[in-house]
């Protein structure tokens, strides 16, 4: 057939379209995700050796990663954060004594107005025999009934939380926000307390026991010492009304020197079931993170731990102004929740008397 017999092609009418049919290829594209996927997970599956299951580098990190894999959904092909509830009690600063139970707690500043808040008491007095009956008094007792004041300090913190961190933790972290401020708090008020008894002098206190050079430990004969010190100094030591205050360090040395004694092991087994030693002789004990320190009587042996017997609601009064304030806002600029807690109370030595400092040997 020659050129001008062949039929000559229709030209493409003007406007018209190619229409490409895609039909399909987002199922294509999702069988391809699904079998790389699950490629990846049997490349990640344990090896078998000996009959033992043996996982190369990254152990459950790589079994983790491939239980995330499998998980792939048809309509949602890719790999999500997997976040869920804050971790309870991930801290470094659980110790505190609350020394609030077992202290005088006066309410007289709660929800008033004010700064200080003035104490009473009364003053502990002896009779004077008199050569015969009718005779005058040799003098006038003083200072029967007085007052102690109080002041007031405060304590607490802030801290901003960036709202993309906010996002990722479900609804029991003020559950734990809540739990930590209240703990610091309680924190706060150990410190204070211990600071303001530590404060005393050799003279001060009813007693002044244990060796200030060379090696002493905490013995349990301490608490026994001491109770005899509340004694001598004209108290009524009533074992139930006491407390002992103890470092970290001094409460191991008791706690394992019961655990040696068979006498204890067979009169109270609960300290060597448990590893907890409530009270000894009948004396509360508390453990608190703050640590009184004093430097020994030889400056070259340095600072040591102390602990502290005392009858509690005779020795230290302590005056809370409120309850513990937590307060957020938001910091729009920075995109973060600000969150500040406060606390102030006041806390006041009554009598000096009424405590008994231990030494020990544990170098701070």
């Amino acid at each position: 057939m020659s050129e001008l017999q062949k039929p000559k092609p229709k030209p493409e009418p003007e406007g018209e379209h190619v229409i490409l049919d895609f039909a399909g290829l987002k199922e294509a594209l999702i069988a391809v995700v699904k079998e790389q996927t699950t490629q990846i997970a049997e490349a990640l599956k344990p090896v078998q050796k000996g009959g033992k299951g043996q996982v190369a580098t990254g152990g459950s990190m790589l079994e983790k990663l491939a239980e995330n894999l499998r998980k792939i959904k048809e309509d949602n092909w890719k790999l999500l954060e997997q976040w869920t509830v804050v971790i309870p009690n991930y801290t470094t600063k659980e110790t505190s004594a609350g020394l609030r139970d077992h202290v005088w707690v006066q309410e007289l500043l709660k929800d008033e107005p004010g700064d200080t808040a003035n104490i009473p008491y009364v003053k502990d007095a002896d009779f004077q025999i008199l050569s015969a009956v009718g005779d005058a008094f040799s003098g006038e007792t003083t200072g029967l009934v007085s007052t102690v004041t109080t002041t007031l300090y405060e304590a607490g913190l802030w801290s901003d939380i960036p709202y993309y961190t906010l996002e990722k933790i479900q609804q029991n972290l003020l559950d734990e926000i809540n739990r930590m401020l209240a703990n610091a708090c309680i924190r706060a008020e150990d410190e204070k307390i211990m600071t303001l008894v530590v404060a005393g002098t050799s003279t001060n206190f009813a007693g002044d026991i244990g060796r200030k050079t060379g090696s002493a430990y905490f013995y349990a004969a301490n608490i026994a010492q001491a109770l005899r010190s509340l004694l001598y100094a004209g108290k009524k030591a009533r074992p139930s009304e006491c407390v002992v205050y103890m470092t970290p360090y001094a409460y191991g040395a008791l706690l394992e020197e019961l655990c040696a004694s068979q006498v204890i092991a067979y009169a109270d087994p609960k300290i060597i079931t448990t590893g907890e030693i409530e009270e000894y002789l009948g004396v509360n004990i508390v453990v608190g993170g703050y640590r009184p320190t004093q430097q020994r009587t030889n400056a070259a042996t340095g600072t040591c731990d102390l602990c502290f017997l005392m009858r509690g609601k005779r020795a230290v009064a302590l005056a809370p102004k409120r309850e513990l304030l937590i307060e957020t806002d938001k910091q729009i600029a920075t995109r973060a929740l600000r969150i500040t807690a406060s606390h102030t109370f006041g806390v006041k030595v009554m009598d000096f008397k009424q405590i008994v400092r231990i030494w020990t040997s544990h170098v701070a």
